[in-house]
């Protein structure tokens, strides 16, 4: 975990480089994570599960209120984040993430289902173990949050991201639509559902096949899971894939909660290529 350590270092340390008086952190959580087809490919001969361990650091570097009326309540952020992920099974997928993000909101108090608005930009760098996976990404988000109830709350929104990486391969341009839903019985207790859909590029490691090569936009060895020595290479395509997630969060303390988080991914690709994949996650997080 030393990357992680250097990693977090170097975050606390921009952080109040850039703004001692209004630069906070936020939050520190651990994550482990079990994954049934982290290559995302199609037969039983290409599928490995793995499992991995993942640290992180979130801050505020600026906060301000635009608006905080009786009616309306708005303002903007500046955060940023540190990430170091371990893969017990398949070290070449571990990864460092650093993220920068600005987001402005807007909540109608007196509004039936008081809505909160959210715009969000994000810029990210991805160190991988495997340097064809190195590179940027930048993501857009807009949701509105409805809060009916002080037990119920559900959340639309729209997310796109695009990534520049090494290689072309990892090149990728997606779109995604979620709905989510969180229902808490108890005051500790949350119970977590959502649904998204994902439009865009896809990158799946497999065994190549004729359909693969006749369908994959390009192709490149994935060093990851072996490369050309094991006949292991990634494809980018164009695909489509449904996630549905399902969970329950619990506050074991008013600044830590732990979180279990399971996803189903299917995933339909030009030319029928098709796969699925579970994930399970969980998390340990401390407000600060």
């Amino acid at each position: 975990m030393n990357y992680f350590l250097l990693s977090t270092t170097a975050f606390v340390g921009a952080i109040y480089s850039l703004s001692s008086s209004a630069a906070e952190l936020t939050g520190v959580d651990l994550r482990f994570i079990t994954d049934s087809n982290p290559a995302k490919a199609e037969f039983d001969r290409d599928i490995e599960a793995t499992s991995s361990v993942l640290g992180r650091v979130t801050g505020n570097l600026f906060a301000r209120t635009i608006s905080n009326s009786e009616d309306v309540g708005s303002g903007f952020s500046v955060n940023g984040s540190a990430s170091f992920e371990h893969n017990a099974d398949i070290e070449a997928l571990g990864e460092s993430r650093y993220r920068l993000g600005a987001s402005w909101f807007r909540e109608k108090k007196k509004s039936a289902g008081m809505p909160f608005f959210r715009i969000g930009l994000g810029l990210s760098y991805i160190d991988s173990e495997t340097q064809r996976r190195d590179g940027t990404a930048i993501d857009a988000l807009a949701s509105v949050n409805f809060q009916p109830t002080n037990f119920f709350d559900t959340t639309l929104g729209v997310q796109a991201a695009v990534s520049d990486a090494e290689t072309r391969v990892f090149d990728t341009s997606k779109a995604t639509l979620f709905t989510t839903a969180n229902f808490s019985p108890t005051p500790k207790l949350v119970l977590r559902t959502g649904l998204r859909y994902v439009l865009g590029d896809e990158v799946s490691t497999a065994t190549p096949t004729t359909n693969i090569v006749n369908n994959a936009e390009i192709i490149e060895p994935d060093e990851a899971f072996g490369g050309a020595s094991a006949e292991r290479f990634a494809y980018l395509i164009n695909a489509n894939s449904a996630i549905f997630e399902a969970g329950i969060g619990y506050g074991i303390s008013g600044n830590v909660q732990a979180n279990l988080i399971y996803r189903f991914v299917s995933t339909q690709a030009d030319g029928d290529i098709s796969y699925e994949r579970s994930i399970v996650e969980f998390t340990l997080g401390v407000d600060l």
